[in-house]
């Protein structure tokens, strides 16, 4: 095995060598993170304790775009709390792995829910599986490396998320809900109506900002305006939803803020890292009507075959 690890590292420093963005990487997750992690006296929010009939959860949105760009008085009540994650499959390890969750039905445009906790929830509707947007032909043709040598090319529309939680609230009215969007996480799709547009492959938080191939304004404006693409359906899903819906995200993104206490700059959003901008997170609280009378009827585990999950994280984005 110690034989099978050296070869590995030799391989991997061997490919990357002259590859600055993969030792800044490198850096971050041997480095940086564990020393954040032993600095931080915040562990952030178990999500699953916290009073909610529907929890909107808006994948990759920092606190500051949401303040900036959604109309506060629209909720009930309002604060920036601390994620327990800098990335989604961490947010999930750390939120639902290990724990049973019978009195909730997870709706979900993510497939790592599927890889990490397929066996917490009451159940799982894995929109993922089937509602690809794969309009544009050339979104499946589109390779992108970001800073986990991740490739964008399809997303789940917010559109279709709503349409699943309205049929899993029909189906389940005695069941609290997790609604995760794909947005505002790249690619961008969204416009501030709530239409989509041609998706952006080649303009994300990553390897093209650090490298200097975009601006931080142009994909910033795009990571607002996906923002206010997914809000668009979210709003009108706490309305039909009804009862008392709180939006939030799993993490957030960063855009070339420096990684303290070291004087080096982080981008996207990799796992292990505890910088406010990765961490501090919206959570909106919106009621509609009537609390609905929750029940707990246990749990039962959604299998999917794992190449299966694999080949569909591949397809948004994730380097598994």
């Amino acid at each position: 095995m110690f034989g099978k690890n050296i070869k590995y590292i030799i391989s991997e420093i061997r490919n990357n060598y002259h590859d600055t963005y993969w030792w800044r990487m490198r850096f971050q997750n041997r480095i940086v993170g564990p020393i954040q992690e032993s600095l931080e006296e915040d562990p952030g929010i178990d999500v699953m304790a916290r009073d909610w009939d529907n929890l909107l959860v808006l994948d990759a949105c920092r606190s500051d775009l949401f303040e900036a760009t959604i109309d506060l008085d629209k909720f009930d009540a309002y604060e920036v709390v601390r994620s327990q994650a800098s990335a989604t499959p961490e947010w999930m390890e750390e939120n639902f792995a290990g724990e049973t969750f019978g009195d909730t039905v997870y709706v979900s445009g993510n497939p790592w829910v599927s890889k990490i906790a397929p066996d917490a929830f009451h159940d799982i509707v894995n929109i993922w599986l089937e509602d690809f947007d794969i309009e544009q032909e050339e979104l499946a043709e589109v390779e992108v490396l970001n800073e986990l040598g991740m490739t964008f090319g399809e997303t789940v529309p917010a559109e279709r998320v709503n349409e699943a939680a309205l049929e899993a609230a029909e189906q389940y009215p005695d069941k609290r809900l997790i609604v995760h969007y794909f947005q505002p996480h790249a690619p961008f799709v969204g416009n501030p109506d709530g239409s989509r547009k041609d998706a952006v492959p080649d303009i994300h938080p990553g390897r093209p900002l650090a490298a200097g191939e975009i601006e931080r304004e142009e994909v910033w404006s795009l990571y607002r305006e996906n923002l206010e693409y997914v809000w668009h359906h979210a709003e009108t899903l706490t309305e039909e939803l009804g009862g008392k819906s709180v939006v939030t995200s799993d993490h957030g993104e960063m855009f070339g803020e420096r990684l303290s206490p070291f004087p080096i700059r982080g981008y996207a959003h990799p796992i292990g890292l505890r910088s406010p901008e990765l961490v501090d997170v919206p959570w909106a609280e919106i009621q509609h009507g009537d609390r609905r009378s929750i029940t707990n009827d246990g749990v039962r585990t959604v299998a999917v075959e794992e190449d299966v999950v694999d080949d569909r994280l591949r397809d948004l984005g994730y380097k598994v």
